[in-house]
């Protein structure tokens, strides 16, 4: 399936891409979002640490050049270091999700529609597998890896079908684990093990400590006046992006008659609002159906 970019134009409209701003796109993926970056004028700053996604971003970078466009190999937990390199930046976009070639590998992992290894590594040259985690991790440890990583219904039942189908060793059984102790799939519904592949690929990837990262690193990624702009595809992704908005956001509790900044330094963006995809969009890539867009603005001299 090809990659469709995700609420591709309310992120434009977020963001405002222009001539003269430095755009990054912290998750590359295959480029849809950086391309459109270029396509209204911005000199691009892209990363991710998919080797493919390295292919597709020298294609890129071999048409536009080196002056508007730029990658490097690292995971968007890995701002700070960019940061260092590049300086700060006019926008930044995070997309949490993968993208669709990444999915349709079956040698990837990531999916239970098709047998393959159980890898799940965004950077297949290192870390830790799923098939490891899997089979190693203790019952208890497997419980909290499900209920925290995919607020699985009920983590202690999975837990204990995995460790009794031990060894497992494709995608297709773990998700035949999964269905002996839930229910069958049933067309047009969610896949009864789509929540724990989720948490089995966060905790592969680092997904909640990564986003922990990035999100303290805005101050010094970010210029005042800079946006920055979140795409998560389910809820504990969107509700650690909503509360860090709100945690730093100047409309929560500014103390009147003091300057931002000196009530609370802590508050130094302004929320931009959210956006989530329209029918037409989910008509043309139903895999965008959980995706939220959320936004916001640093303010000038907020931040540290």
């Amino acid at each position: 399936m090809e990659h469709v970019p995700v609420l591709l134009e309310a992120t434009m409209e977020m963001l405002q891409p222009a001539p003269g701003r430095t755009v990054i796109d912290a998750t590359f993926g295959r480029g849809g979002h950086s391309r459109a970056f270029l396509a209204r004028g911005a000199r691009v700053v892209a990363l991710d640490v998919d080797p493919e996604a390295e292919k597709e971003a020298g294609r890129l970078g071999a048409e536009v050049g080196p002056e508007k466009f730029r990658f490097y190999r690292m995971s968007f937990g890995d701002l700070p270091r960019l940061t260092g390199a590049e300086g700060p930046a006019d926008a930044i976009l995070l997309d949490l999700g993968i993208s669709s070639p990444q999915v349709d590998q079956a040698g990837r992992g990531f999916s239970f529609q098709q047998s393959g290894p159980l890898d799940m590594r965004m950077n297949p040259d290192s870390g830790v597998t799923a098939e490891t985690l899997v089979n190693e991790l203790g019952e208890p440890e497997l419980r909290n890896l499900l209920r925290q990583g995919g607020e699985d219904r009920d983590p202690g039942k999975i837990a204990r079908a995995i460790v009794r189908a031990r060894p497992l060793h494709t995608t297709v059984d773990l998700a035949n684990a999964v269905v002996r102790v839930t229910r069958a799939p049933r067309p047009g519904a969610k896949h009864p093990a789509t929540r724990t592949f989720m948490a089995l690929r966060r905790a592969v990837n680092r997904e909640g400590e990564s986003l922990t990262e990035v999100l303290a690193a805005i101050p010094r990624a970010l210029r005042p006046g800079g946006r920055m702009a979140v795409l998560t595809y389910h809820s504990i992704e969107d509700r650690a992006v909503k509360n860090w908005i709100r945690e730093h956001s100047e409309e929560e509790k500014r103390q009147p008659g003091m300057a931002f900044g000196h009530a609370n330094p802590e508050r130094w963006v302004r929320s931009l609002g959210e956006a989530v995809p329209t029918e037409s969009e989910i008509s043309a890539n139903p895999r965008a159906r959980s995706a939220r867009l959320r936004g916001a603005e640093r303010l000038a001299g907020e931040g540290s």
